[in-house]
């Protein structure tokens, strides 16, 4: 039987490398709830255990976001007005 692509998000993937690692982390209930229905996740009297396909989820290659380095041009310029203020929600000035 084919198994389905599942998508998780980046911070469910944090969450998958550092069980698996072996590092405590705190898991809220909805993200342990998702991934134990997803199969990645087994919540027992002992804590939670990674599956095999939760171990492969967190041996999966390093995100674009991981690999980039961050900087200031990278996340875009702040809009300021004329005398160089930081403009609230990129709104232009009434008058």
């Amino acid at each position: 039987m084919p198994t389905a692509q599942v998508r998780i998000s980046a911070e469910e993937q944090r969450l998958l490398r550092a069980l698996s690692v072996g590092q405590t982390v705190k898991l809220p209930s909805a993200h342990r709830l998702r991934l134990e229905l997803l199969g990645l996740l087994h919540d027992g009297p002992n804590g939670p255990r990674l599956t095999p396909l939760g171990r492969r989820h967190a041996e999966a290659a390093v995100t674009d976001e991981e690999t980039r380095p961050r900087s200031a041009e990278t996340e875009g310029a702040v809009k300021r007005d004329r005398l160089g203020r930081r403009m609230p929600h990129g709104r232009a000035l009434p008058f």
